[in-house]
């Protein structure tokens, strides 16, 4: 049997890893177009930062792929699949035969048609290259334009403000972390980091970069820098661009998979097409708090889904068990924060609020006829594994639901 993983992060070595544990014949190769182990791009803004090294972010050691058996064809990129005969072609003109096949492409960053944006010293964050070309630019830059006011830029912002860089984020939207956050919480966030001293402006949007001949020509004067639409220009050596991802899904154009932002999938991770499977932020699942079909990408539902297409590659038949599409956690300087579920309270949804902006203090939770199905922590977020259980396995909360919102509430109180 001929497995080949298309990704080498979490849901492609996770796969990988799962697949050898039940079959220790077959062969397995892993086809990735970065040079690298696999490494948590969740820890890019440290390595960044110069928290931690290349080393350190990996969470596949070196050996990993030795250990299980699996061939690697790194710095290869996959650039189409023939699904009638089971190919898989490669940009240098090579082919590999499969008999499963995993699409673990994940996501990539997405560039705004800004004009200009195309100039000199502009990054995305979304790769150990990226990072390392950031980290190179920074030695030589004393100001940063950060654009994107979601997590991966305020991480970003909050690395390149430790490396001693004036800092302005730019988010065009009315708010701070908007895809992830409500407003009482995204305030409280962004107070903080105003008070380490990053700059932040919401409500504007990037009008143009403006590369040295440009900038020279609109002022009369050396530099570059970013121009907004309100007619604000502000001056920078290096603009990092953190304005959302799209999933990987170019790859299916010609398989006749059904694609909608992302690959859709069942509940055994298939696709349509058969011995084709998906798994991490490119395929669409059942949201279990919503039980809408979308995209998860988050770094835990990748490594289950990955573990389950394993399975199911090998003919262990398991169902993939919905997850909870939207969870994400931060903490900038000293104020913690974590949102799963519904962030936003829809009309036929009540709200428990305590919101003490004075202490960074907000807790905030949504529930349906007693059932709970979103919550926000800001400051402390202590038992959040405790709500996020409740709203997984949709736990009625009618006879404690007077003590949800208290700091004490855990187990115990469920229990009792």
């Amino acid at each position: 049997m001929q497995y080949v993983i298309i990704g080498n992060s979490a849901a492609g070595t996770q796969a990988a890893e799962t697949i050898r544990k039940y079959d220790s014949a077959g062969n397995i190769v892993i086809i990735s177009d970065e040079p690298h182990a696999a490494y948590s791009r969740c820890l890019l803004p440290d390595y960044l930062a110069g928290e931690r090294s290349e080393k350190t972010i990996l969470f596949k050691s070196a050996n990993f792929y030795g250990r299980n058996n699996v061939a690697t064809m790194f710095g290869k990129k996959a650039v189409d699949i023939d699904s009638e005969n089971q190919k898989v072609y490669l940009g240098d003109g090579h082919t590999v035969s499969y008999d499963k096949l995993l699409i673990a492409t994940g996501s990539s960053a997405f560039v705004p048609p800004i004009k200009g944006i195309d100039e000199s010293g502009i990054f995305n964050l979304r790769n150990l290259d990226d990072a390392v070309g950031i980290k190179e630019a920074a030695k030589k830059a004393r100001r940063v334009v950060v654009v994107g006011g979601g997590f991966v830029g305020l991480e970003a912002a909050y690395s390149l403000y430790s490396l001693g860089l004036e800092v302005t984020v730019v988010e065009r939207l009315s708010q701070i972390v908007p895809g992830q956050f409500d407003v009482k919480a995204a305030a409280i966030l962004r107070n903080d980091m105003q008070a380490e001293g990053i700059r932040i402006i919401t409500g504007d949007g990037i009008k143009e970069i403006a590369g040295p001949s440009l900038w020279n020509r609109l002022f009369n004067k050396t530099g570059k820098g970013v121009l907004l639409d309100s007619g604000e220009r502000l001056k920078c050596e290096l603009v990092v661009v953190a304005t959302g991802t799209r999933a990987n899904v170019g790859l299916t154009d010609k398989t006749g998979i059904k694609v909608n932002r992302g690959i859709e999938i069942n509940e055994y991770m298939e696709t349509n097409v058969p011995n084709i499977y998906a798994a991490g932020d490119v395929a669409e699942t059942v949201d279990v708090v919503s039980g809408e079909l979308g995209l998860s990408p988050i770094w835990p539902n990748a490594i289950v889904q990955g573990r389950m297409a394993g399975l199911n590659m090998v003919g262990q038949t398991r169902k993939y068990s919905k997850m909870i599409g939207m969870q994400n956690s931060v903490e900038f300087r000293n104020v913690p924060a974590i949102a799963i579920g519904l962030t936003r309270t829809p009309d036929d949804c009540e709200e428990m609020v305590i919101h003490r902006p004075h202490l960074n203090y907000y807790r905030k939770l949504i529930l349906k006829d007693d059932i709970l199905k979103g919550m926000i922590f800001v400051g402390d977020i202590r038992r959040a594994g405790v709500y996020a259980a409740l709203i997984k396995k949709k736990v009625p909360v009618t006879k404690f639901k007077q003590q949800l919102l208290k700091e004490s509430f855990g187990y115990s109180s469920i229990i009792s």
